[in-house]
């Protein structure tokens, strides 16, 4: 399936947005995702205290994981011209993730918001969340095939 240059380039613009205001971005989707999944605050012990709410926003340990995540996605991003690399740098996160009890579902359940997410608070048009959504599709089976390894 692959991603043509058209969506590659979409991304890669759209994700220029985000790196201009990585942290805020970052907490903003995190707290979209535990708001909706609070059960899973309990991955993160660093500020698993906190408690799911808008307390969670001032949290430099909750700050210091989503901006951790947002520059491992900015990676990513600079990777989609190579696929099979971008993939194997998920493969080593799920590695680093799974013995922590993070299951792919929880991978997925992030990943799916993310599209929409970048869509509604970073500029992306809908050509553009598309095109993110076939880039984590074209990702998806490489983390699937570590989590069934491991």
């Amino acid at each position: 399936m692959g991603l043509t240059t058209a969506q590659r380039a979409a991304i890669q613009n759209n994700w220029a947005t985000v790196s201009a205001n990585m942290q805020e971005f970052g907490d903003a989707l995190f707290m979209r995702y535990l708001l909706a999944n609070p059960g899973d605050i309990q991955f993160f012990p660093k500020f698993q205290s906190a408690g799911v709410g808008a307390q969670l926003r001032s949290n430099e340990a909750f700050q210091e994981q989503t901006l951790t995540v947002f520059q491992f996605l900015g990676q990513i991003v600079a990777k989609l011209g190579d696929l099979d690399a971008a993939g194997k740098m998920l493969q080593e996160r799920v590695r680093s993730h799974k013995p922590r009890g993070i299951t792919m579902a929880q991978f997925e359940r992030l990943l799916d918001l993310l599209p929409r997410f970048l869509q509604e608070n970073a500029g992306a048009n809908g050509p553009c969340a598309d095109a993110w959504r076939v880039a984590i599709a074209n990702l998806m089976p490489y983390m699937r095939d570590q989590f069934a390894k491991c």
